[in-house]
């Protein structure tokens, strides 16, 4: 097949279908898309409000509950238990399918009426502030993890007892760390791996007692990227207080005039073969992914784990031939949903779970040949189908994801507004729901004033109110985070958990790839570095050479 240019409808942006897309997409039994990879991912990321929590009432049972959906949402909520009870059946909703009407308003209306879940909590225990995460235990204001206890402020994979981390997997007694795998005892570091007792790093791998320094493999006792003896690190270890706001200004510094000297891997990827983005591991045939783990056949995925033939899927696990998808798990076949688990051979269904062969579908438990939430026979059900596609072609909603529009949450509540963040006006000019901020609860009690030495801080500040250095916004502490501050001598935080999570966030490189020449032996690559900026960028086999 030629490849085919297009022009995305959204942003005016001209991106390619190669011959591997268009055969996906014959495959698939879907049209071309109409928006670019980026476009297409923030749509979807519009539907996911993972930060933004509230107290409300379950509007089942008027218990008070904590949910990501507002007060003052036009959409129903119940609290987890009563769900899953049997006190509603999703069914009782079902409606016919009008010919007269865009499908999105159909479903925009169901989706209103069926009880949403107040969070995405399973299997978890004492994580009541947490969502979207799985078999999670004691942890607080944790996002979209799986499998990790005593851990606070992030989103951990598979660790223990970390605090404030991005994306981090297999790791334990770590701080501020993001994007990084298997560390233990580690302070500051972005994208370093199979390490232990960090402090202040960048692209480590394989690295034990280092302080200040950036792409080093298999060392040990190293300070900003200089040898020293044993006896000459430690005494320099036990000299430095993290607490001091110079020590760690010097430090930052240092660490960022190392990393512009040193040469950068194109891409963050290991044991992956033909793969493109960034963060790609133990992959094969992932093209412009990020934050993809043992996957094969995809494209355009981020933050996914064990995907085989999918194109844009994000927050997702162990699915097959699913395409425009975002969250959940074990899927297969699944196009234009969101958040079902264990569906198949469905489209258009949202929050669905054991079920197959759904169309518009929301909350349907162990269901099959429903359309809009009404049962069907097989027969009637296949019929019908083909006529709302037809339908939804003459509208021009067939083959597009659910619009932005009909999201749930506001725009500036979902992740879409991290990645792609829009100001107030942007939002209403597009058409998109805008979330005002409800000040007027705010706790003003007393403010804390205290000291940026751990061992000076005594547990009265737990009464007290923090307020952010950047935002002004407040917070509070919760004990689990000051015995750990105390145990690893590390200050309290001086901005707010939101704040940390952005600083984090602008640490990482845009979701996006250019083409660049290696520095080294000029060969074509593409990298999520931008061409305009300093780093000396290697393609893989110059930076291999150079470190190993």
């Amino acid at each position: 097949m030629v490849a085919i240019t297009k022009t995305c409808a959204a942003s005016g942006k001209i991106f390619i279908i190669d011959d591997a897309d268009q055969d996906f997409y014959l495959k698939m039994g879907v049209p071309l898309p109409t928006l670019c990879p980026e476009e297409r991912r923030r749509r979807r990321f519009a539907h996911r409000n993972e930060r933004n929590l509230y107290h409300r009432k379950c509007d089942l049972s008027g218990k008070s509950i904590i949910s990501n959906f507002a007060p003052d949402s036009d959409f129903t909520v119940y609290e987890y238990s009563e769900w899953w009870s049997d006190k509603w059946d999703a069914k009782s909703y079902g409606r016919d399918f009008d010919f007269s009407r865009p499908f999105f308003d159909q479903f925009h209306e169901l989706s209103k009426q069926v009880p949403e879940l107040a969070m995405f909590v399973w299997n978890s225990e004492n994580s009541n502030y947490c969502n979207y995460v799985g078999n999670v235990k004691d942890s607080y204001l944790i996002f979209g993890s799986v499998y990790s206890e005593a851990c606070y402020y992030g989103s951990p994979y598979y660790s223990l007892n970390c605090v404030d981390t991005l994306v981090v997997r297999e790791c334990q007694y770590c701080y501020e760390c993001a994007d990084s795998r298997k560390l233990y005892q580690c302070f500051y570091c972005q994208d370093c791996h199979s390490s232990d007792h960090l402090i202040f790093c960048f692209d480590l791998q394989g690295c034990s007692e280092c302080i200040g320094c950036a792409g080093l493999r298999n060392k040990k006792y190293c300070v900003f990227n200089e040898q020293l003896s044993e006896e000459d690190y430690k005494k320099f270890k036990e000299k430095l207080n993290l607490c001091d706001t110079k020590t760690q200004k010097e430090l930052r510094e240092r660490l960022e005039d190392i990393k512009r000297r040193i040469p950068h891997r194109y891409m963050q990827s290991r044991q992956s073969e033909n793969v493109s983005g960034n963060y790609v591991f133990q992959s094969k045939n992932a093209k412009n992914c990020y934050f993809t783990d043992r996957s094969e056949d995809t494209a355009y995925t981020m933050q996914v784990v064990d995907l085989k033939d999918c194109y844009d899927n994000n927050y997702t696990e162990e699915n097959e031939l699913c395409y425009e998808y975002l969250g959940g798990y074990q899927d297969q076949k699944l196009l234009f949903s969101k958040f079902c688990n264990k569906v198949s051979e469905s489209l258009y269904s949202h929050s669905c779970f054991n079920s197959n062969h759904l169309f518009g579908c929301s909350g349907m438990r162990n269901a099959s040949y429903c359309i809009l939430n009404k049962q069907y026979s097989k027969e009637e059900y296949e019929v019908l189908v083909g006529k709302i596609i037809e339908h939804m072609n003459k509208m021009g909603e067939w083959g597009e994801f659910f619009p932005v529009s009909i999201s749930p949450f506001g725009y500036n509540e979902t992740v879409a507004n991290e990645y792609f963040p829009l100001s107030k006006e942007d939002c209403v000019s597009r058409r998109y729901v805008w979330k005002e901020e409800d000040e007027s609860n705010s706790y003003q009690g007393p403010r804390a004033e205290f000291s940026s030495n751990i061992e000076e801080v005594s547990d009265e500040i737990l009464k007290q109110i923090l307020t952010c250095e950047v935002s002004g916004k407040l917070y509070k502490l919760i004990p689990q985070e000051l015995e750990f501050y105390r145990k690893m001598k590390l200050p309290i935080p001086r901005r707010a958990p939101n704040q940390r999570h952005q600083d984090r966030l602008a640490m990482r490189n845009p979701q996006e790839l250019w083409n660049r020449h290696c520095a080294q032996c000029e060969a074509e690559i593409q990298t999520t570095y931008t061409p305009d900026r300093p780093e000396k960028v290697y393609c893989e086999k110059c930076y291999l050479t150079l470190v190993y």
